[in-house]
């Protein structure tokens, strides 16, 4: 493991409602580090293969038993992150950003372009047309599905700073593999359909936030996962990820793994709102919790 690295964040970030019983003192964790993950770089948008910041939580995972697998490590998880209210209200999300998604250069980190240089507040979204007038707030699962309701619509693990009209473009539709696309932005997404997809249409990132991207999903659907069987959504089925999307989240985690980025701002989204994205901390769990679920994930996961 490499040598940690603790991060300080001021504390002046609202702290709303969290789950109760977090514990937050000092102990021995056996986080995620590798000596090559993906990075993308905050200034030129190219990516570089770094050494992962390794931040420490403390004895937040505790709890968990590690030997556990499938369901019934997902529901321990469920337990540990789920939220009652998110950290901050969804117009203080504007605000949020400033900490969780700052580049280097100080512009704001556009989940949906790395040739934006927004500068927070003064190009806030407003009204748009094309690619680069503005950014908004991003939800990777789309405040129609649970039909803005709170914590979701203002829960900082899933919802991101990205570009206006890209951000339109994609809609609400899932994310998932494009081969034939019927819009492209200028940094390389598509908006179309897959052959895992069939007539669906879907989004897909540019390959260096597809990790990024699965990992959320995995946080979503774990941390409501007593509320997404009442809700319609293509990638969902019943209190979890359906088949098709959860092989392609699975494989786009596995080639695209934890990024400095990531720990960072899950460290940041945890001072705030007080829970934090397991899946990367410990991308293990993935694997844990979904690798027998089909044969493609068997063999993603090297479980045949």
């Amino acid at each position: 493991m490499n040598k940690k690295l603790f991060l300080i964040i001021p504390l002046t970030l609202l702290v709303t409602g969290c789950n109760a019983g977090k514990k937050t003192s000092s102990a021995s964790f056996s986080s995620y580090s590798s000596e090559e993950t993906s990075s993308e770089d905050p200034s030129s948008g190219t990516t570089s293969q770094t050494s992962t910041t390794s931040i420490d939580p403390g004895d937040y995972y505790s709890g968990i038993d590690d030997s556990k697998t499938g369901q019934s490590l997902k529901t321990d998880l469920h337990n540990l992150i789920k939220i009652t209210q998110a950290g901050w209200s969804y117009n203080g999300l504007w605000t949020a950003y400033q900490t969780t998604d700052k580049r280097d250069n100080g512009t704001v980190w556009d989940i949906y372009s790395d040739q934006t240089q927004y500068k927070f507040g003064t190009n806030q979204c407003g009204n748009y047309s094309v690619e680069g007038d503005c950014y908004n707030r991003e939800h990777m699962i789309p405040q129609s599905v649970f039909n803005k309701n709170s914590p979701m619509v203002s829960d900082i693990h899933h919802v991101y700073p990205s570009d206006g009209k890209v951000n339109g473009m994609r809609s609400d539709y899932p994310h998932g593999n494009v081969t034939s696309a019927s819009y492209t932005s200028k940094d390389g997404y598509k908006l179309g359909t897959g052959p895992a997809t069939g007539s669906q249409k879907v989004f897909e990132p540019k390959d260096v936030y597809k990790g990024d991207i699965a990992r959320i999903y995995f946080y979503f659907v774990t941390c409501y996962q007593d509320k997404i069987s009442s809700w319609s959504f293509e990638a969902f089925n019943g209190n979890d990820l359906a088949t098709t999307y959860l092989e392609i989240y699975l494989k786009w985690s596995l080639d695209d793994p934890v990024s400095n980025k990531e720990t960072v701002r899950n460290q940041a989204a945890y001072v705030g709102q007080k829970n934090r994205n397991p899946f990367v901390d410990h991308p293990e769990y993935a694997c844990k919790i979904w690798g027998d679920k089909s044969d493609t994930t068997r063999s993603l996961c090297g479980l045949n």
